[in-house]
Parts: structure tokens; sequence; C-alpha cells
């Protein structure tokens, strides 16, 4: 068997490493992502397939073994070597692609509809788009805006808010009703959840409430099903301006209630700092950020006359 062929994985080295900086396994994986015992896991087989001990493990701590430390320079050298690499990747990307990462119902309501007039405007920007609902890392993961709901993570990076939300009851418009319409009426309607399943609770406290069952009814993970199942009829869904402006606007759904509670700073854009001088982001940026001065506007508009509540230090809204 050749020397090559018995180089450790990249994986093992990296477990080393962090271990030997922080001294416990621990602590490894929290900066890994793994757990210890995968972290631990690793250093075995790295001590395996050199033959050697790289670590005393002391019952509160890790101390390295003289061949712990030796190799460990040694490591060091050859992650920053790997760094440096990477990071002369980067003008091989085409200047004119940006990876969007957002979550889907945003990205379906919202930011949808928005794209083809970016592209008018900027035909040398090509636009992909990732729909997720994880935590996004500008240090690990390939992507360079981050949009909506959906947070980021990173060592440097630019934040800016775009906008509240506000959450109200909506359904399908009801071609006549007897008489005006009241709070207690919701306990004889459907009820339809998102993934958020306290808000109803939330609201209906705060409205005062309280005899109205806030757990029955139609649950969803994604807030656009719910929006969509009251638009076809089956029940009230406590739902986002935001997600639902223009289905009000165009009378597909209705809001019988003029209380609304808001959400603050739940929507927002963020990039890598590095990235702050980049023609596609900086455009990209202030296209986002003219759409939601003037989307604040209209969402404004449609709930005139609205009695704004605010959620308790004590819900999770």
């Amino acid at each position: 068997m050749s020397e090559r062929s018995r180089l450790p994985p990249l994986s093992s080295l990296r477990g080393f490493e962090a271990a030997a900086r922080l001294g416990s396994f621990a602590k490894a994986g929290d900066e890994l992502a793994l757990s210890p015992s995968a972290v631990s896991h690793q250093v075995r087989q790295l001590e395996s397939a050199l033959g050697q001990r790289l670590f005393l493990r002391l019952p509160r701590e890790l101390a390295l073994t003289d061949a712990g430390k030796d190799f460990l320079e040694t490591v060091r050298q050859a992650l920053e070597l790997l760094n440096v690499g990477v990071a002369r990747l980067a003008p091989y990307k085409s200047a004119g692609t940006l990876i969007v990462s957002c979550d889907a119902a945003f990205a379906r309501f919202w930011l949808l509809p928005r794209l083809a007039a970016f592209r008018e405007r900027h035909a040398d920007i090509d636009i992909w788009l990732d729909t997720s609902e994880t935590l996004s890392d500008f240090d690990r993961q390939e992507v360079e805006f981050v949009l909506g709901r959906l947070r980021s993570t990173g060592s440097h990076r630019i934040e800016e808010m775009l906008f509240d939300e506000h959450l109200g009851p909506c359904r399908r418009p009801r071609s006549a009703t007897t008489s005006a319409e009241r709070v207690e009426d919701l306990a004889r309607e459907t009820l339809i959840h998102d993934e958020r399943r306290d808000n109803w609770l939330v609201w209906l406290r705060a409205v005062g409430a309280r005899a109205v069952d806030a757990t029955g009814g139609s649950h969803y993970s994604d807030p656009g099903l719910a929006i969509d199942a009251a638009r076809a009829g089956q029940g009230v869904a406590l739902v986002s301006d935001v997600l639902a402006a223009d289905d009000i606007a165009a009378g597909r759904l209705q809001a019988p209630f003029r209380d609304w509670l808001r959400i603050p700073n739940e929507y927002r854009f963020s990039y890598p700092a590095w990235l702050a001088h980049d023609n596609a982001v900086t455009a990209f940026a202030a296209f986002i950020r003219a759409e939601a001065n003037a989307h604040r506007e209209r969402l404004a508009g449609l709930r005139g006359g609205a009695r704004i509540l605010a959620a308790s230090s004590g819900d999770s809204a």
C-alpha cells in the first residue's frame, strides 16, 4: 500500500485540529455541528491510522501528546493551505450569478412576482433561488444572499430589516352576512394553522376571545398552504399580511376583523460582508430595499383603520 493511499480523511483532521485548539470534544462538536462522540470517533480513527496516540484523555480536559503537538502543526499548515486554495477559486465564479436563499412561502408570494422586474433592469444577473427552511451559514454554505424569514449566520455579515409582519384572520369572502361579526363567532369556524402553532392562541388572547378553542382545526407546515386553504373556503387562517397582500387586495381573501398581531423585524435580508461591493449583490439589495419600501406603504393602506396588537413578553409569536 502506497503512502498516498494511507492519508487520513479530511474530516478527521478538522476534528483533531478543533479538539486540540479548544481542548474538548464537546466544544469541537459545537463548532463543527457534530456530536462530541462523533468528534471523538474521528480522532480515534486518526490515531489508529497513524499508529500514534494524539491526546491524553484526562478527567476534565484533553492534553496533546508530544506526537500530537508535532502533528498539530502539520495539520494546521495543511488546512490553511486548503483555505487559501479555496479562496483563490472565487474569481472563477460567474460575475453575473447570485445565489439567493429564501423561505418557500416568501419566495412564492412576495419574491417571485417581482423577479421579472429585476430581470428587466439587470439582464446580466442570473438569480439562483434556493428555497430553504433552515439556517444559512455564509461560512459553510454556497449562498450569497439570504432573504425573508430565513435567518443567516457567519463571522462577518451585513443585515438589513425590511418590514414587520402582521397576522390577522382571513377567509374566502362570503356573499352576504346577516350581522356584524364578532371574534366569538370563530368558535363555529374551522381554524387553519401554519407552522407557528401558538399564534392563534396569542391573537385570541390579545382580543379577549378566550372561549374560542385555539388548538383545533387544520394544520399545515407551510404558511402558503394555510393561505391556499383559506382561499379555498376550508376555514379561517391567521395569515401574514406580507404574504396575503395580493389576495386581500384582489378580494380573494377577506379580513373580517380589524385586529392584527404585530411580529416585529420578521423580514430581512443579509449577505457576507466580503461581498459588500459585489455588483450583483449591491444591485439585488437595492432592488429589494426599494420594493420593501413600496410594500410597507401598501400594507399600511390595506390595514387602514386596523387595531395593531402586540404579543406579550410571555407569548411565542
